[in-house]
């Protein structure tokens, strides 16, 4: 508790890494945030056709959303799953990804409904990881992140799932015609290049 306290008394641009900040901001004037790679791509969503398409972006939000909201929500508990920082994780997720869920369709302040989408990863204690996401144009929005329990989203409709794409592409009567060739070093189940000695880097 202590720790969400020390949080909830810094002031919301006191929660933003100066130093990870982009000159570019998002449609509500918020400075998108910097991946490892000096790019404000944190990854691609790559969903086998089920989705558009498109890079994942964090912007420096607010209360409600986006890197304000995953630190002070999420962030301790983040922390105290061994993750170095909010943005490692958020990248890690993004980029390692198994499963895609539908999450929920909220109302934004224009009457619209703005569906929301779940990248979701379990990771070795069976928790489940999580990045929440919107569509906006030509990305996707970062909205929140953390993680939960085994089981977190369990009811949730899956619109992609790697071990799906895994096992379609192993049923073959003919491994000449439809066998893939080998994965490159460094990449992920869901297609995005990944330097996860970089990304994962835990403080035990």
């Amino acid at each position: 508790m202590m720790a969400i306290s020390m949080i909830e008394e810094v002031s919301d641009e006191g929660l933003l890494p100066k130093d990870r900040l982009s000159e570019i901001v998002d449609q509500n004037g918020d400075h998108f945030i910097l991946a490892s790679d000096n790019t404000i791509d944190f990854g691609v969503l790559r969903s086998g056709g089920k989705l558009p398409e498109a890079p994942l972006r964090l912007s420096s939000g607010n209360s409600e959303n986006g890197f304000i909201h995953i630190e002070k929500r999420h962030g301790y508990q983040i922390r105290d799953n061994g993750w170095m920082s909010v943005l490692y994780f958020i990248e890690y997720v993004a980029k390692n990804y198994t499963v895609i869920k539908l999450g929920e369709a909220n109302e934004n302040d224009l009457g619209c409904t703005n569906q929301t989408y779940l990248l979701q990863l379990t990771d070795e204690h069976n928790n489940t990881l999580y990045v929440q996401l919107s569509r906006n144009t030509d990305y996707y929005n970062i909205n929140s992140a953390g993680v939960f329990r085994k089981g977190y989203g369990i009811n949730k409709k899956t619109l992609w799932s790697a071990s799906e794409v895994q096992n379609s592409g192993s049923a073959t009567t003919d491994n000449a015609l439809q066998s893939e060739p080998d994965a490159e070093e460094g990449s992920t189940s869901n297609g995005t290049a990944s330097n996860v000695s970089e990304v994962k880097d835990r403080e035990k």
